[in-house]
């Protein structure tokens, strides 16, 4: 701690993390330095505009910095006590691990990882054996409109801890509470979990069915349920994600579906892959469909409907990455007789 202060670096200043970081700031025992890319110019001139149920609107509201980039942070306000990470997990485009890794102190830096998808700790774990990782699921519906901030639903954060090698038990539990009393200081619901597995799979009960099948057809949350897309397709691939957890060990009961379809009730919710889409930016596609359905062919687990949600959601995203300059292609089109492949199984 410095000072009386947590010292804690965001880095991820959309929706889930500005909310976050207004959070912290208004408890009093937080500095937050927000790593910013497309939104410097304006938070720095005019601030963030928010609309918070839980905190409140504010027309101009700053963190404590603002920066370009994580190693501008670093040499300008560092070290730090956490490094909260909230930006979307994109493995083809930057590696959580290599984005943050200017920042990251030995023994010191607690990396706090708020984050959709599964299997996102082990490669910042395997990075940094000397620091302790904890992960987050956010349940808050909250979205960055270029600097305008709107959350729609409350701040709601389950934090566990990634069983690294090195620490004991107790000094991850005791880390894991520091965190969930700081995160909590300002009114936001967070609680600790031992369980972290089981929350990260039951949240992609609506993460790889209601999100992505938004995503592929456009079609919000509650469009969904109207259109009849909620029914035919959507709750039956939740009862594939059911069994694929299951395969691991992991029992996520029936209730999780009713859980999951209600939570947008009374609002036409656009989730958050939906939001990338029509952006334009790359979704979040192999933490929260590629990832569950490796695990699902590994455990012989039938998966026919999320197979094709993600067959057709990989063109979206290679189309995606290719407008945002992630691929480059040929001049000229493929040439399969001469034994041109797709740029996935390059």
């Amino acid at each position: 701690m410095s000072g009386d202060k947590a010292n804690i670096l965001l880095v991820g200043s959309g929706g889930v993390g500005t909310i976050a970081s207004v959070g912290l700031e208004m408890s009093g025992k937080a500095s937050v330095t927000s790593v910013l890319r497309s939104d410097y110019d304006r938070v720095k001139e005019r601030g963030f505009e928010i609309q918070s149920i839980d905190y409140g609107n504010f027309e101009s509201w700053r963190p404590t910095h603002v920066e370009k980039s994580v190693q501008e942070a670093m040499d300008k306000h560092g070290p730090f006590d956490y490094i909260l990470v909230a930006t979307k997990v994109l493995p083809e485009i930057q590696p959580t691990e290599k984005l943050i890794q200017p920042a990251v102190t030995p023994r010191k830096s607690v990396i706090v990882l708020i984050q959709n998808g599964i299997g996102i700790e082990e490669p910042v774990a395997n990075a940094f054996p000397e620091n302790i990782i904890l992960s987050g699921v956010s349940m808050v519906s909250a979205h960055n409109y270029g600097g305008k901030v709107v959350e729609h639903e409350p701040d709601e954060l389950i934090i566990g801890y990634f069983d690294s090698p090195g620490f004991e038990k107790d000094q991850l539990l005791q880390t894991a509470r520091e965190f969930v009393a700081l995160y909590s200081a300002a009114g936001a619901d967070c609680v600790l979990t031992e369980e972290l597995n089981f929350t990260r799979w039951r949240k992609l009960v609506y993460n790889s069915t209601i999100n992505t099948t938004c995503a592929l057809t456009r079609v919000d949350a509650g469009r969904s349920f109207h259109s009849g897309m909620e029914q035919q397709l959507v709750v039956p691939a939740m009862r594939e994600i059911i069994a694929i957890a299951k395969s691991e060990g992991i029992t996520i009961p029936e209730s999780a579906i009713t859980d999951m379809v209600e939570s947008d009730d009374g609002v036409y919710a656009t989730p958050s892959m939906q939001v990338d889409v029509e952006k334009g930016n790359p979704m979040e596609l192999e933490v929260i469909l590629g990832n569950p359905l490796r695990t699902a062919r590994k455990n012989g687990v039938p998966t026919p409907i999320l197979s094709v949600v993600y067959e057709l959601l990989k063109a979206v995203q290679f189309s995606l990455m290719e407008r945002r300059g992630h691929i480059k292609l040929p001049k000229n089109g493929p040439t399969r007789s001469a034994g041109d492949v797709p740029y996935y199984k390059q």
